[in-house]
């Protein structure tokens, strides 16, 4: 498992890493000036390169392996709030504080994606 993790260029580690920080295709695709087709191929490279079945498995995997520097923003260690809303669960009554962790996420997304949206309208020289 390590080689496959070296094998992973500078590139294909950033898509990586901001898969991992819960970033979509279309903020990662236009933060590296790439299309959002260029960016699923790249994601599809490194997923042959892992093993993995899918971006959140990659993810997982290249945690394990300690190739990402963080921890995931979202619940790596358990279920996660959406898990305990399908189970009919109360996610404020967990011990590991999921509901004030994915009101956190929330408002951090929704923070981007204003950002970005504002920084979009600005003229351009």
């Amino acid at each position: 498992m390590t080689e496959q993790l070296r094998r992973l260029t500078a590139h294909q580690h950033t898509i990586l890493q901001r898969v991992a920080d819960g970033h979509t295709y279309a903020e990662i695709a236009r933060e590296l000036t790439m299309t959002e087709k260029g960016l699923q191929a790249g994601v599809r490279r490194v997923l042959v390169k892992l093993g993995a079945r899918n971006a959140p498995h990659a993810v997982h995997i290249a945690h394990q392996a300690g190739l990402l520097g963080h921890r995931p923003e979202r619940h790596g260690d358990h279920a996660g709030y959406a898990r305990h809303v399908r189970a009919g669960e109360d996610p404020r009554e967990c011990p590991l504080g999921c509901h004030a962790a994915e009101l956190a996420y929330r408002a951090s997304r929704r923070a981007a994606r204003t950002a970005s949206k504002t920084s979009s309208k600005l003229p351009r020289r």
